[in-house]
């Protein structure tokens, strides 16, 4: 018996889900490559956290502009977090302001979306797909803002 088409069962569109999969791998190597890498037991990390901490200090969110409505979208309703033992669950945010909140909602749709490969149960449809619009646009201009190395490494490796 063949495998199923692994996008088939997405809640997202297979362009979208391929675009945003493209800006994480590349945000994640562009980390890795600039001071947003940590060590995991002696392998190199993004260190998403404190990415989400620092791009507070540079990042302009306008009120009302696109950012500030991707902004709003991860935070007012975050995807949830899938647990061993308890399934499905909403899990507070980390961040102190509402952009590390966010790119921590960004980084949780990252990991439903790759790792669970299927539409989030108890969620509205079209939810997901609002989810991951909203974190390409938060991640975006997380690294065209920044003023370090992040968007060198992430344009030139």
């Amino acid at each position: 018996m063949p495998l199923i088409d692994p996008f088939s069962m997405l809640g997202v569109p297979r362009d979208l889900a391929t675009d945003f999969m493209g800006l994480f791998a590349r945000c994640e190597f562009a980390m890795k490559a600039s001071n947003y890498a940590r060590e995991n037991n002696g392998v190199a990390a993004a260190a998403w956290q404190r990415l989400a901490n620092d791009a507070g200090f540079w990042v302009q969110v306008n009120q009302g502009s696109a950012l500030d409505q991707a902004v709003d979208t991860l935070v007012s309703a975050p995807p949830p977090l899938q647990s061993f033992s308890d399934g499905w669950q909403a899990v507070p945010l980390r961040g102190a302001h509402r952009l590390a909140q966010a790119i921590n909602a960004a980084v949780r749709v990252r990991h439903n979306l790759f790792h669970a490969g299927i539409e989030t149960p108890r969620l509205p449809p079209g939810h997901d797909e609002a989810l991951v619009q909203a974190s390409l646009v938060v991640i975006t201009e997380v690294v065209e803002q920044n003023p370090g190395d992040l968007k060198r490494a992430f344009n030139h490796g």
